[in-house]
């Protein structure tokens, strides 16, 4: 079959022997796949194993078809130019070879049918929106998103069957996030795309959804994903429902019977004292009764014990609940309370020759408004959240903010002290408030029981954003204004619905400066403030 991946009980073990997945079995034909999971499950590995790089250490893999493989990050050596990006250096050295007389047999194999490479080249860097990028420019000199279409040219080229991305939008703006879209939706080949961005997905034939369970496959994009897995849950929770009313039944008619034998015990007992019945008769229905109450007894067990197994097994299949609760009346903000302004603000960088911006920045943000701090990167949105924190001071202009109490969820999370535990961590930023108040607001974070133990440095993307975001809102001055700068990034898909529960849920001012742009229509945002390109 061409043009296919498929394995059969595919499996990896990391260096120290411990197995990161087990009997994978799937199979990807010429469609576009969005590849979903939780963050350390294994998809990178498995793209990985998919092309190449790595080898399974047990099961079967199927390849068909030529692979193109866009990895999540790649190093350049120091120097690096365009053409050695996009790997055709040899290529066009064969061909120049050639056009000066001196080719040889292994500059005609390396051309193969590559004749007309120039031209191609030229078409494909077009086609990529870069047609002004020379093979000569030091990959260095490009843009983030001037390098994801360079990278995505030199895939083009090698006319891959398959084409496999790894995160491709993450860290980009949204010009060039745009870019990626529209191409896999015009994609008409295989495409396997590891990603977070739901907009993204939302442009894929199927999900494949990778747990340490296995692969489950899904057959649209990620709306219809989305349903079924509401669908499951719904389902998984009647069947958890219905398994807890059997038990509560199993055990109730344990109950009954117990009182009933009980009673019959204690008539049996009267009527042997009152009744006369010789000592042998009274002996022998008294171990009767009690062989009948054992029986019965070890009946409802059984039936009990069957019941709290249907239990178990009911709720070890219920889907995991992303909803956190977010109910801080403190942080609730006046809707006529002006809460930023900026007068004809602008800054400059220590050393720089001009301000950061053409014109002047003025904006007001009044009562509990959420704002988009929208602009591609290097427009400065980093800078004018650290002039609203009051971080950094304006070169020109005034910058005036309504409360004191601000909090920023910044990309490392860095209101987190990594030496300290969750709850340790919640403590030490909300010293007034009792732990058993922390406990039941770090619950409310999917922080249960033993998991608000955790050290902070061992917490994975998803679990640290939580933790900050407990941290910040659960302080003793809850912030009546919340920033978050690029919050998606680098979480999967469970801990981004996690942050949209948190943040729907708050009742400051809310700014955002991202580019997602799904997660910020989920989040209910009102306003959007561009901020003009570098």
């Amino acid at each position: 079959m061409p043009n296919h991946l498929s394995a059969v009980d595919l499996g990896y073990c990391l260096p120290d022997g411990s197995s990161l997945f087990t009997s994978l079995t799937f199979s990807f034909s010429a469609v576009r796949t969005g590849l979903v999971g939780p963050n350390g499950v294994g998809k990178t590995t498995l793209l990985e194993i998919l092309v190449g790089n790595l080898h399974p250490s047990g099961g079967a893999l199927d390849r068909g078809g030529r692979i193109s493989y866009l990895p999540q990050t790649v190093t350049f050596a120091p120097g690096a130019t365009v053409v050695e990006a996009i790997r055709l250096a040899d290529a066009l050295a064969a061909l120049d070879s050639f056009e000066r007389g001196e080719g040889t047999m292994q500059d005609f194999e390396l051309i193969e049918d590559r004749w007309d490479l120039p031209e191609r080249i030229r078409k494909t860097f077009e086609q990529m929106g870069v047609p002004d990028v020379s093979l000569a420019r030091p990959v260095s000199s490009l843009s983030g998103g001037e390098l994801m279409r360079v990278r995505l040219a030199g895939l083009l080229l090698e006319d891959p069957d398959f084409l496999i991305l790894d995160e491709p939008t993450n860290h980009l703006d949204l010009s060039a996030r745009e870019f990626v879209y529209g191409m896999v939706a015009a994609w008409r080949k295989g495409l396997i795309v590891v990603s977070h961005d739901r907009r993204l997905l939302s442009d894929v034939d199927q999900i494949a959804e990778m747990s340490s369970d296995g692969m489950k496959m899904y057959g649209g994009n990620f709306g219809f994903y989305r349903e079924q897995r509401r669908i499951e849950r719904n389902a998984a929770e009647q069947t958890l429902q219905g398994a807890q009313q059997r038990l509560k039944e199993a055990r109730l008619a344990a109950q009954r019977t117990r009182e009933r034998q009980e009673k019959r015990s204690s008539a049996g007992r009267r009527k042997a004292l009152t009744g006369g019945i010789p000592p042998i008769v009274a002996g022998g229905l008294k171990r009767k009764a009690e062989n009948t109450t054992a029986r019965l007894k070890g009946r409802h067990e059984q039936r009990t014990c069957h019941a709290r197994q249907e239990v178990k097994a009911a709720r070890q299949n219920l889907p995991p609940e992303h909803q956190i609760i977010v109910d801080l009346e403190r942080s609730t903000v006046p809707a006529q309370k002006r809460m930023v302004e900026l007068a004809e603000v602008n800054y400059r960088y220590p050393g720089a020759a001009q301000n950061l911006w053409h014109r002047p920045l003025s904006l007001e943000i009044v009562g509990p408004e959420r704002v988009w701090l929208k602009g591609p990167n290097g427009s400065g949105k980093s800078t004018l959240i650290d002039l609203i924190c009051g971080r950094e001071s304006p070169t020109a202009g005034r910058v005036r903010v309504g409360t004191e109490r601000i909090g920023l969820l910044d990309q490392q999370i860095s209101v987190l002290d990594d030496s300290l535990t969750i709850l340790d961590n919640l403590k030490r930023i909300a010293p007034l408030r009792p732990e058993h108040e922390l406990r039941i607001l770090l619950g409310r974070f999917l922080f249960i029981h033993d998991e608000a133990l955790k050290p902070v440095a061992v917490l994975s993307g998803g679990e640290r954003m939580r933790a900050g975001l407990a941290c910040l809102l659960g302080a003793d001055q809850s912030p009546e204004i919340l920033i978050a700068d690029e919050p998606t990034n680098n979480l999967d898909l469970s801990s981004v619905e996690e942050l949209i529960s948190a943040l729907k849920g708050f009742q400051g001012v809310l700014i955002v400066a991202g580019h997602d742009t799904a997660f910020l229509d989920e989040i209910g945002i009102e306003r959007v403030i561009e901020l003009p390109p570098e």
